[in-house]
C-alpha cells in the first residue's frame, strides 16, 4: 500500500473543499492535465467531507478503483500498489481526529482481508526517493510494527529514469521539485517532447536546478508549451470574459501574457484570478484558478517575488505588480 498526502485541483472546475482537494478534483487533475487513463488511486479521504458513523465522524472515503486495477501512481511499482491519498497539504493543514480515525479504520480493513501488509510513502517507492510526500506522518494513525517515521526525501537527481506514468507535470509538480518547474525540465533537455516520455527515457535534472537558480537565465528562456490544459482555460477565459481573441491551443508564450497584461492594465475583472493566471505564465503552478486568493497563491507569489528580489511578502503589491505585469 502506498500511502500519499497532498492536495490537487483542477484546472477547469472550483474545487469543493476547502483546501481544493477532493476525489473529483484529483481525477480531473490527473486526466485531463497529466494525461493518464483516470484517478491515480483506489483510495481517496476527504477530510472536509465529513460523514456520521455509530463509532462517531469519519473522513469520507472514496473507492475510485477497482483493488484489482493498475493504476497510475507510483510509476514502475503500479503493478503490485495500491494507492490510498489524504486530501490536503499537510505543509499548512493540521489532520483532525476523524480522517485519522479513517486512516486508522482503511489500514486495519485492507490487512485484515489480506489486500496489503506493507505501507509505504511516495518517497520510500524505487526511484521517488528525492519525492516531498508524504507530508503527514500517517503510520501514527495506526498500528504499524516497523519505523514510525517516514523517510526524508532526498536531493533531487541529476539524472532521472521515467517510469510508468510519468510526465513533466508530475515529476515537478505544483511546487516544483527542489524549485524545479516544468519549464526548466524543458530548457534542460533540448528536443524532449513533454507529452511523449517512454519508460527508461533519462532526462536532465542537474541542468534544470542550475536554470531555476538564476533568475537572468529564468528571464530569457521564453515557455512554448502546446496542449497544456490550464493555458486553454486561461485563453478561454480571456476570449469570453474580455474578448482578446486568442487561439484556444495551450500554448504557453508571449501572446497569452500579452493578453493579460493587457487586461491588468485596464484593470478589469477579478484581479486574484488576473493575478493567478500571469503567476501560471510566468511558470509558477498554482494548480487551480479559482479566484481565491488561498494557500496555494500565496505561496506561487511568495516564489516569485524571491527570485525577482521583491520583499517577499505574499501580498500582490506595486512592485510586484510592475514585475509581473511588464509590458
Amino acid at each position: 500500500m502506498s500511502f500519499h498526502c497532498k492536495a490537487a485541483a483542477s484546472p477547469l472546475r472550483k474545487p469543493v473543499s476547502k483546501d481544493g482537494s477532493d476525489a473529483a478534483s484529483f481525477a480531473a487533475y490527473h486526466v485531463n492535465t497529466l494525461g493518464w487513463p483516470g484517478v491515480g488511486y483506489t483510495f481517496i479521504i476527504e477530510p472536509n467531507n465529513l460523514i456520521n458513523t455509530p463509532n462517531g465522524k469519519r473522513a469520507r472515503i472514496v473507492y475510485a478503483n477497482d483493488m484489482d486495477r493498475r493504476t497510475y501512481h507510483v510509476g514502475n511499482s503500479n503493478q503490485f500498489s495500491l494507492g490510498i491519498c489524504v486530501a490536503g497539504d499537510y505543509r499548512y493543514d493540521k489532520m483532525d481526529v476523524a480522517t485519522i480515525a479513517s486512516i486508522a479504520e482503511l489500514h486495519t480493513a485492507l490487512v485484515k482481508d489480506g489486500i496489503g501488509k506493507y505501507d509505504k510513502a511516495h518517497n520510500e517507492m524505487p526511484g521517488y526517493s528525492w519525492k516531498a510526500c508524504c507530508q503527514y506522518n500517517y503510520r501514527d494513525a495506526f498500528d504499524w510494527k516497523g519505523s514510525k517515521s517516514p523517510v526524508e526525501p532526498q536531493p533531487a537527481p541529476d539524472v532521472y529514469t521515467i517510469q510508468e506514468g510519468d510526465t513533466l507535470w508530475s515529476i515537478a509538480h505544483k511546487d516544483g521539485t527542489g524549485g524545479v518547474q516544468v519549464e526548466d525540465l524543458i530548457n534542460a533537455n533540448p528536443g524532449i517532447d513533454p507529452a511523449k516520455l517512454k519508460i527508461g527515457q533519462k532526462i536532465n535534472f542537474g541542468n534544470a536546478k542550475e536554470v531555476v537558480q538564476t533568475d537572468d537565465t529564468k528571464e530569457e528562456a521564453e515557455p512554448s508549451i502546446s496542449g497544456d490544459e490550464i493555458v486553454k482555460s486561461i485563453q478561454k477565459m480571456l476570449n469570453s470574459r474580455y474578448k482578446t481573441g486568442l487561439i484556444v491551443d495551450g500554448k504557453w508564450g508571449a501572446k497569452t501574457k500579452a493578453a493579460i497584461v493587457t487586461v491588468e492594465k485596464g484593470a478589469k475583472g477579478n484581479l486574484t484570478w488576473i493575478l493567478q493566471a500571469a503567476l501560471y505564465l510566468e511558470g509558477y503552478n498554482l494548480g487551480s484558478l479559482d479566484s481565491i486568493f488561498g494557500k496555494g497563491t500565496e505561496l506561487a507569489l511568495s516564489k516569485f517575488q524571491t527570485a525577482k528580489r521583491i520583499t517577499a511578502d505574499k501580498k500582490a503589491g506595486k512592485a510586484t505588480f510592475t514585475k509581473l505585469f511588464a509590458a
